[in-house]
């Protein structure tokens, strides 16, 4: 168990008023037990309570697995299939004063088995984002510094696409090879867009059967972990050539950029580093265009705390680290973006991705 950071949750929780967390299976317990199981249906979670103790309630499947990976120094409350999983959670709650408490869950619990949770053992849940966030949104030295070398494997595989990528190519095709580098440079978790033509103008796009053409563009946007943190990184490149509004729009985006890096420094207001980028595309005439944040946190989560937003109304703090990356996509046209990590440091900020921003053909 990392006890020293479940100390600083308990102490989140008790300023919250919250008897205690309830964190199934994720990236959440990884920060918090040292590990993750699998998850299925059946409900398993680590409870935290706002005095530091914790236990563990799941399957008697898992039970000889939770022991061995806690080492035996947190209680187990097995259910077994055919009897109630809500009945031991009753008992384990009792056990630790939390009946009649109102307790966050994180981000994986599932609602069927929560809700059964809720009508049983008498309990209230709450959104506990907020408070698993605060709880690793300041990076330690150690953790910036993984950061930092799963960032530079983004920058060196990046390096290797280019020399890769050629028309004709599916972009599965560019994902496995990519994903394939990552883990080669001592990358785990790896994952990655890529996002082809028309394709590109979705900012989330999830397929893979493209064809690169001879005149294309196209965004590539991926990442990896390095000691559980998270890499994430995008650049618009272009195959075979650039057309006149492509390569106006591309100077929008990376003004823009630009403009929401140099905000983002420590003391800086949130909304104000949104708004910095956010006016360049707006004044540029692509207003509807630029469709999300300017940036979200990341550390053991892809996606965690601060989101560079404009309803986030806090400062940025040093060893705060979240993504800078504008925007415009023009739905089934195209699409473009440019992302880079940066922390918040003592004396401004840090960009952790070095890769080059200006227009690449290929």
């Amino acid at each position: 168990m990392e006890k020293a950071r479940i100390e600083k949750l308990a102490a989140h929780l008790k300023a919250a008023d919250l008897g205690g967390i309830m964190v199934c299976p994720s990236e959440e317990m990884l920060f918090l037990a040292g590990f993750t199981p699998m998850m299925c249906e059946r409900f398993q979670a680590l409870f935290i309570t706002a005095e530091g103790k914790y236990f563990y309630v799941c399957n008697l499947l898992y039970e000889g697995e939770m022991n061995h990976n806690f080492g035996g120094e947190v209680k187990i409350y097995p259910w077994m299939d055919g009897e109630s999983m809500t009945d031991t959670v009753r008992t384990a709650l009792a056990d630790y004063g939390l009946l009649g408490q109102t307790l966050a869950v994180n981000s994986s619990a599932q609602a069927f088995n929560t809700l059964d949770i809720v009508k049983d053992c008498d309990v209230t849940f709450v959104n506990g984002k907020y408070v698993l966030e605060e709880a690793r949104i300041i990076k330690t030295a150690e953790e910036t510094e993984n950061l930092r070398r799963a960032a530079k494997i983004n920058d060196d595989v990046f390096v290797q696409a280019l020399s890769f990528i050629r028309p004709g190519m599916k972009e599965a095709d560019i994902l496995q090879f990519m994903t394939e580098k990552m883990v080669a440079a001592g990358g785990a978790d790896p994952w990655g867009i890529i996002a082809s033509g028309p394709n590109s103008s979705y900012p989330h796009y999830h397929g893979t059967d493209r064809v690169v053409g001879e005149q294309d563009l196209m965004i590539l946007d991926f990442g990896c972990t390095f000691g559980g943190m998270f890499s994430d990184m995008s650049r618009t490149i272009f195959v075979g050539g650039i057309t006149e509004e492509q390569r106006k729009v591309y100077g929008i985006v990376r003004q823009a950029y630009e403009a929401g890096e140099a905000a983002a420094k420590t003391g800086a207001f949130i909304p104000d580093v949104d708004k910095a980028a956010r006016d360049i595309i707006d004044n540029a005439g692509y207003k509807e265009y630029f469709i999300n944040r300017l940036g979200h946190g990341i550390g053991y989560m892809i996606h965690e705390g601060p989101d560079i937003k404009k309803n986030n109304y806090r400062n940025l703090e040093p060893g705060m680290a979240f993504s800078v990356e504008p925007g415009i996509y023009i739905a089934g046209k195209f699409g473009m973006r440019i992302e880079n990590i940066v922390m918040a440091t003592a004396d401004g900020n840090e960009v952790l991705n070095k890769s080059s921003k200006e227009i690449i053909i290929i």
